[in-house]
């Protein structure tokens, strides 16, 4: 039941990628954390897009030329073995370049994923149970 955080500068992706990239990402973290696929698990599933002003992303401390898109992945800790985690990292890039504007394809991408431990996890007032998820 992933928190996807999708950072860029505004005008990356329009509003109709922001629609596929969410259902991408939605299906992705599902298929990685190895959850039940059912209505409530999928809500449970968010994704959030944030745009920067063109003058508030910078690499190398200076204002950066060329578009940068940070993914940061919120996850359920030991809902990922290796193997998800490399799945992860390779396929949100992949979705995330897919839709971005002119030269996706080369954008570079950062994804970090941060595993919180279930105690940690909280929906509607409880904890989550990753093993009720699956």
């Amino acid at each position: 039941m992933p928190k996807l955080f999708v950072h860029a500068p505004q005008g990356t992706f329009t509003a109709e990628a922001r629609s596929r990239v969410a259902a991408a990402l939605t299906d992705l973290g599902i298929t990685c954390e190895r959850l039940a696929d059912t209505a409530k698990v999928r809500a449970g599933v968010w994704v959030f897009f944030t745009e920067h002003a063109p003058d508030a992303v910078f690499s190398g401390g200076q204002i950066a030329q060329n578009p940068l898109i940070a993914l940061i992945a919120n996850t359920l800790e030991g809902g990922l073995d290796d193997h998800s985690k490399k799945k992860l990292i390779a396929d949100a890039t992949a979705i995330l370049r897919e839709h971005a504007g002119a030269n996706g394809d080369q954008l570079p991408v950062y994804v970090v994923i941060h595993e919180v431990p279930e105690l940690d996890w909280g929906m509607y007032g409880q904890q989550v149970s990753l093993a009720a998820l699956r």
